[in-house]
């Protein structure tokens, strides 16, 4: 009598402790839920271009470690901003400290590609190592324009940013 009594405890204790880690763990996940792109935030805008180089290498080229080499592109970073100053959705910040979340734009020739990140995946995968699997991962959302067969800036930022609104949940629509 005694151990099925004991034993009919351990069962309810353990479906108490599940429960109540059930409860805790539904509890903690709107915190760990990245925030959603709200009208009024403020965008931090970051454009560069990345290649291979090689670095190291004899005056006939053989040797060297290939290396990235990212080049910032304040053209586009301009034409982007100036998309967004257009659209008056998010608030343009000059300074990190000032913004809500990075807008990362990668720029290359006839395509652009746009990831809305925080400041720390932006530290973590593009500053410290890049890792653009990580950033994509990492996305509250990502826009891509081109290829173009004319590829000029303005056209490309602005199908860049159209791109964007489109896919926001909560935002108005590109015109």
């Amino acid at each position: 009598m005694s151990r099925k009594f004991y034993a009919r405890r351990a069962w309810v204790l353990a479906f108490v402790c599940l429960l109540l880690a059930a409860g805790a763990s539904a509890a903690q996940s709107p915190a760990s839920q990245p925030p959603g792109l709200r009208q009024g935030q403020s965008v931090y805008i970051v454009a560069y271009t990345r290649s291979l180089i090689t670095v190291g290498a004899d005056p006939e080229g053989y040797g060297g470690q290939p290396k990235d080499y990212f080049d910032f592109q304040l053209d586009v970073e301009k034409k982007v901003r100036g998309e967004f100053e257009k659209w008056k959705f998010f608030r343009i910040a000059d300074k990190p400290s000032d913004a809500d979340f990075v807008f990362l734009v990668s720029y290359h020739y006839s395509t652009m590609e746009g990831l809305a990140i925080s400041f720390d995946a932006y530290d973590r995968h593009f500053k410290d190592k890049f890792d653009l699997d990580a950033l994509r991962d990492a996305a509250y959302g990502r826009a891509i324009s081109g290829p173009l067969k004319l590829p000029t800036l303005s056209r490309l930022s602005s199908r860049l940013v159209k791109d964007f609104r489109q896919k926001l949940p909560s935002g108005p629509k590109a015109r």
